[in-house]
This record gives C-alpha cells, structure tokens and sequence, in this order.
C-alpha cells in the first residue's frame, strides 16, 4: 500500500507557500530529539500501516504541498549563534 508519509523532513519553507491556505496553521519549534523521536513513531505506524511514515524531502527535493491533512513538515534552518552555526527546527502542521 502506498500511503503519503506523515511527516517531511525539509530545509526549505516560504511564507509563499500560505498564501493560498483558507486553514490555520501551527508552527512550534522543536529539538533535535523531538524530531527524531517523530520519525522513529512514524515508522511504527508505517508499519501498522496508518500511514507512509516519513519522507526526506531534503535530499530528494520533493516538492512539497501544504493541505489539511497532508504531511507535516519538520523544517530544519541554520542560524548563526555565539557557538557558530546551529540547526533550529521547526514543526509545520496544517489545522482544518
């Protein structure tokens, strides 16, 4: 069965990409931890078959589409800190 994934990792997001949402939206920060225990819980449900798990969208570039009920988006940004470049994440879910 081939499910879309629940969440997509990604590095790219552009307020663009609201511009044509009529839902709202949530945009959380979150750990490095957070975001690999989601990914280790999506694969579980994968195989429970729930839904298709997680998708790369970092290193395959696959366009993404925010709409309710689509994936959520693990968006990873580097930000310049006093201890040099960190990664920040940020949680972007679609709410009906």
């Amino acid at each position: 069965m081939n499910m879309a994934p629940r969440y997509v990792l990604t590095d790219r997001f552009e307020l663009e990409m609201l511009s044509s949402l009529t839902a709202d939206i949530t945009l959380t920060e979150i750990s490095l931890d957070q975001v690999c225990e989601l990914i280790e819980k999506a694969e579980l449900e994968k195989k429970m078959g729930l839904h298709g798990g997680w998708a790369d969208g970092i290193r395959t570039r696959t366009p993404v589409e925010l709409t309710p009920h689509g994936p959520i988006l693990l968006v990873a940004q580097t930000t310049e800190t006093e201890r040099g470049a960190m990664m920040k994440w940020v949680q972007v879910e679609i709410i009906d």
